[in-house]
């Protein structure tokens, strides 16, 4: 009996474990244990080469290297099943308390004469062999760098193997990596990647090198799925595919709620082979270049009706082919099965008249020309709030404004049943539908304000849009009435006798509210 006691005693230390929190801190000067911010580690490889599955590490702000020697193959090696959490002042007791933005944690690979590329670490983090959930949340990655020709895909992040588990990108702005064949900021093969509230900036495939921000590459361990949200591409570079490129074929694909922009390339800004499914949704496609005969700005390769691409509600404008005579749509999908809905597609260059490729189907949406094969197609402006005024050149959409103006035909247009349920807030975070219909694009216009204080709404105001007046069924003695904009600004107040009054303001949309009567939006167009 004792001695079947003790064994089991023994099996419940071998498998009872207890997740360790490690603190690192390049400045700390304590007794280096890890186990506190005041004896954090200083070297983030330290604290890497003692955790075990179910730990975390918390890393202050400040400067992480691979390694203090010249050794370019040495890495951070994300361990299985602990994640990585950055972003700290130093001083936090739980996660809700730390400003990534205000406590930058920097992964570096410059770890040879500073400034200088050529002998950065080929690659600043690895991920490979998961079998549970790990995560890298809130680090800055940058200046990871590898030539042309050898096999250290990936300059930033290399993500491979992750199939039996799930790798969680998040708060993590990808900066300045470059890899001369496969991946500037990330390279994924057999990978389950998850990428969220993140940035790629400023990362490159080289000159003959293919995905400038994400490549999907060797898929010999089974089809990559790749889910990216809430994130942002910017002036990223690559031959093809300057933001993604799928060399090889996705299991799934999911984009949503993302930017695109002042991204360049010979041949490509998105493009992709293959997929089970794939879905962009609620994003924008603004500002980029390509520069060839044949090059597209959003590329879908496969043919085949068992592989379907839905873009929906997204803002495909102003991108352009800078080659002295495009041979090719700034948008082209192979095959007649993919869709494109309650989108808007306006101002790129066109070949033969047109931005998309004929063919596929479109339903639901602005498109500039039109399109053939197409239902409820609006060949209109859809009047974007202040567009870029440039032409033939890559630019940053981010410092205009692609909301829609209050008189635009893009407004309650859509189709919601082409909506995903599960799909319910716009670019910005508003609700993807208001007013009763989806907009057109990736921004829904908030058009209906719920205003306290105006009255039991028993009685009605009416506007008069010939004779531009606001009208009551019965004759008012000096009611009070309040013209507001649509962000509750009062614009004009006076007092209404009789059942009409003459409104004489400028083009727009607005709110009329008096006591007793239900607030009422009327538009004035000149």
């Amino acid at each position: 009996m004792l001695r079947s006691y003790t064994l089991t005693c023994l099996l419940l230390l071998t498998t009872v474990s207890y997740a360790t929190r490690y603190y690192v801190h390049a400045s700390a000067n304590g007794n280096g244990t890890g186990l506190s911010w005041t004896n954090a580690y200083v070297d983030l490889q330290e604290a890497l080469s003692v955790v075990i599955p179910g730990d975390e590490v918390w890393v202050a702000a400040g400067q992480y290297k691979p390694t203090a020697g010249t050794s370019r193959t040495i890495a951070f090696n994300m361990r299985n099943g602990v994640s990585l959490f950055g972003g700290f002042a130093g001083n936090e007791a739980s996660l809700d308390q730390r400003n990534i933005a205000m406590n930058p944690t920097v992964l570096n690979g410059d770890i040879g004469e500073i400034g200088t590329s050529s002998d950065n670490s080929h690659t600043v983090v690895t991920v490979d062999q998961l079998t549970s959930a790990t995560s890298l949340d809130g680090f800055r990655i940058m200046n990871g760098y590898s030539a042309s020709g050898n096999s250290y895909h990936g300059a930033g992040l290399r993500v491979t193997n992750t199939l039996g588990g799930a790798f969680v990108l998040r708060n993590c702005t990808l900066v300045n990596n470059y890899s001369g064949t496969y991946g500037g900021a990330i390279y994924m093969a057999s990978a389950n990647l998850t990428i969220d509230h993140c940035e790629f900036i400023n990362n490159q495939a080289g000159t003959g090198g293919d995905g400038g921000a994400i490549y999907n590459g060797n898929n010999n361990g089974g089809y990559s799925p790749l889910e990216i949200r809430n994130s942002v591409f910017k002036s990223n570079s690559a031959r093809r595919g300057a933001c993604i490129f799928g060399g090889l074929d996705f299991a799934t694909l999911l984009i949503d709620r993302c930017i695109f922009t002042n991204n360049t390339s010979e041949y490509s800004i998105i493009e992709m082979d293959g997929f089970t499914t794939a879905s962009i949704r609620n994003s924008y496609i603004i500002g980029n270049t390509v520069n060839g005969s044949s090059s597209n700005v959003f590329r879908i390769q496969t043919s085949s009706a068992n592989e379907v691409m839905t873009m929906s509600n997204c803002t495909f404008a102003q991108n352009f082919n800078l080659y002295v005579s495009p041979g090719s749509e700034a948008i082209r999908i192979y095959g007649t099965h993919h869709r494109i809905t309650n989108s808007i597609v306006y101002g790129n260059t066109a070949y033969a008249g047109r931005q998309v490729s004929t063919g596929m189907g479109i339903s639901n949406s602005i498109v500039q020309g039109g399109h053939t094969s197409g239902t409820d197609i609006i060949d209109q402006d859809p009047l974007f709030v202040m567009p870029s005024p440039g032409t033939n050149t890559n630019f940053d959409a981010s410092l205009f404004d692609y909301t829609l103006l209050y008189s635009s035909p893009g407004i309650n247009v859509g189709n919601n049943a082409l909506v995903d349920p599960l799909s319910v807030l716009d670019l910005t975070g508003n609700d993807r539908i208001q007013g009763g219909v989806v907009d057109l694009g990736c921004y829904e216009s908030n058009l209906f304000l719920h205003l306290p204080g105006t009255g039991s709404g028993n009685e009605q105001l009416f506007f008069d849009a010939q004779q531009q007046e606001l009208r009551t069924l019965k004759a008012t003695t000096n009611v009070q009435v309040e013209i507001l904009d649509l962000s509750g600004r009062m614009i004009i107040r006076f007092g209404m006798t009789g059942n009409a009054a003459r409104i004489d303001l400028p083009a727009g949309a607005y709110l009329a509210k008096a006591t007793g009567y239900s607030v009422l939006r009327f538009v004035i167009e000149h």
